[in-house]
């Protein structure tokens, strides 16, 4: 089986916090692949899951330290 090129992921942003710093949580959604013989990307999403918002791709991590509701300030 084909390695994913780039992990898909949801971003949502808190609500301020008492100092007003909003974070912003990262949920793995699927996975893209290259196109077969052509330009462009296969997207497989995880089956049963509703997605709404902003998609990101990015590229696997080799630490596969990525996982799902991970926080970013």
């Amino acid at each position: 089986m084909r390695k994913p090129i780039y992990h898909v992921f949801v971003t949502h942003e808190s609500q301020p916090d008492a100092q007003g710093e909003i974070n912003t949580y990262w949920t793995r959604v699927g996975v893209a692949f290259a196109h077969n013989g052509k330009s462009g990307l296969n997207i497989m999403l995880t089956p049963g899951i509703a997605v709404s918002g902003k998609l990101v791709l990015l590229e696997p991590r080799e630490d596969s330290g990525i996982s799902q509701d991970t926080a970013s300030a």
